[in-house]
């Protein structure tokens, strides 16, 4: 008969845990969670109207927050920043500073900021990193502040060597000015 291997139960009980949380919040609930009466804008439809973040569109500029990174107790996180200002629908290529797109990430632990430039990120391209070789020993979170839109991230938080443990989340795009109010206060 096979064994099953540490990583096989592992898995297995990834994808049963998974199914769980998906499952019984669907038939605990069994209805719909919008609330009574016509839709309302979602973040989605007010990007798409261009209500997000008017001063960092005028700027060509994109804010994102990366919630959760470390590289302390054994474990790492590696990030990405894609410039998807080039694509198939005929969106102008974003204007940088002297041709050369790039972010300034704001590391944020323990109430200090520790800014650390990433190499150019031309439209179309893809930057990786991870923590343990631009901020060693650091927890807590990352802004990325590119002079440049359409910025998207993605999070990656694993054991070092991705054994044991893992899990991924997108970056949050978030307004430079907190304080406007054009998709409500404090977005």
């Amino acid at each position: 008969m096979h064994e099953c291997t540490r990583l096989e139960r592992l898995v297995r009980l990834s994808v049963m845990l998974a199914c769980l949380c998906v499952v019984l919040p669907l038939r605990a609930v069994a209805g719909d969670l919008e609330p009574p009466g016509p839709p309302s804008p979602t973040m989605r439809t007010l990007d798409s109207l261009g209500f997000d973040c008017p001063a960092d569109k005028s700027a060509n500029q994109t804010n994102l927050l990366y919630t959760f990174m470390t590289n302390v107790g054994g474990f790492d996180t590696g990030f990405s920043i894609s410039n998807t200002g080039l694509d198939p629908f005929g969106t102008a290529l974003p204007a940088c500073p002297n041709n050369v797109c790039e972010c300034v990430l704001n590391f944020y632990g323990g109430g200090n900021s520790i800014p650390v430039h990433t190499p150019g990120i031309p439209p179309g391209a893809t930057h990786t990193d991870l923590v343990s070789v631009r901020v060693p020993g650091f927890t807590g979170y990352m802004i990325a502040t590119c002079n440049f839109p359409y910025a998207h991230g993605f999070a990656f938080i694993s054991d070092v060597g991705a054994r044991n443990l893992a899990m991924g989340y997108l970056a949050t795009v978030i307004c430079g000015d907190r304080n406007s109010t054009a998709m409500g206060p404090g977005r």
